[in-house]
Formats: structure tokens, sequence, C-alpha cells
């Protein structure tokens, strides 16, 4: 017999991978995550806190009914807490508020694709998204919740009449795809 909740347990932490390595993978020379020196196999601990922030997210989601204010205290308690936690591992001690919403938004998109958590309020705001709606926001360096913010509301000027997440997923491709 098929046990659902070990099926689900084990797709949350895989597309916990997936959200971990695009959150963390900046591309950005001036704007790493991570401080100087500090190498992969020195990160244990680093993943652990951040593997906490994706269990956390799971659980508040599941229940469902999160407010767009409760995710962006969420994204923002994220940035705080980790910077808190992390804060000499960190690239000048933050985990900034543009990271901690690749992640929370990238792994909400997971979740909710795969049928564990209902849509979203927001979508990742990475380079793709910013391009394809001609956004300024540059979620690698931005560490301000304001610049989220206002971020959100220039998407929702772009995406019209549809959500931010079903606008992202019929209109996102990679730029490989285009």
């Amino acid at each position: 017999m098929e046990n659902e909740s070990d099926k689900k347990r084990f797709m949350c932490y895989e597309l916990g991978l997936l959200s971990l390595k695009a959150a963390l993978s900046t591309r950005d020379g001036d704007a790493p995550v991570y401080a100087k020196g500090i190498k992969f196999h020195q990160r244990t601990k680093e993943k652990k806190v951040l593997r906490g922030v994706l269990e956390r997210l799971e659980k508040m989601y599941a229940k469902g009914g999160v407010t767009e204010a409760q995710h962006f205290d969420f994204i923002k308690n994220t940035a705080d807490d980790v910077s808190r936690e992390l804060g000499s591992k960190l690239h000048n001690g933050r985990f900034r508020i543009g990271i901690s919403q690749k992640l929370i938004n990238l792994h909400l998109k997971y979740l909710w694709a795969a049928g564990y958590v209902e849509e979203p309020p927001h979508c990742p705001i990475d380079g793709i998204i910013r391009d394809k709606a001609k956004i300024t926001y540059d979620w690698t360096t931005n560490d301000s919740i304001d610049d989220y913010k206002h971020a959100v509301e220039e998407l929702k000027k772009v995406a019209r009449e549809r959500s931010l997440s079903i606008w992202e997923l019929e209109e996102f491709r990679r730029r490989d795809e285009e």
C-alpha cells in the first residue's frame, strides 16, 4: 500500500532542494549570499536553518488563508531571522529581502503546482520575471521590504486581471525557451 504522507514529505523535501538552489544562486559576484571564504562543506548549519524556513512555510500555507500582509511579514521576518542566526556567514551579515522572497515564493510556486498548498499571493521575482514585466527590481541586491512591495504593485499592473501566481505561471519561460 502506498503511503501518501511519505510521498508528500519526499516531494516537499526535493522541491525544497530546487528552491534553495535557485534562491541561493544569485550569479552576481557583488551580491553573493554567503560571506567570502565560506566553503560549501561548511554550510551544514546554514542548510539546517534554511530547511527550517521551508518547513515553517509549508506548515503555514498548508492551513490556507494566508493574507498578503502575512506573506509580506513572513518574507521580512525570514530575512531578519536568518540574518540573526547566520549573520557572520552571510555577505554583509544579511539574508536580503530579495533572496528571502525568491526562496519563499519559488517554494510556494512548486508546492502549489504540486497541489500541496492553495494559490500563493505572489510569484517569485527574479531576473526573468523582472525583464518580462519591464520593472527595475533587482532581487539579488534588494534588502528593502518597501522596494519589494513596490515591485509587487508594479507586477500587479502588468498582470492586470490575473493573479500574480497565474500571470507568472502563464508567462514564465526560461531564457533558453524563448
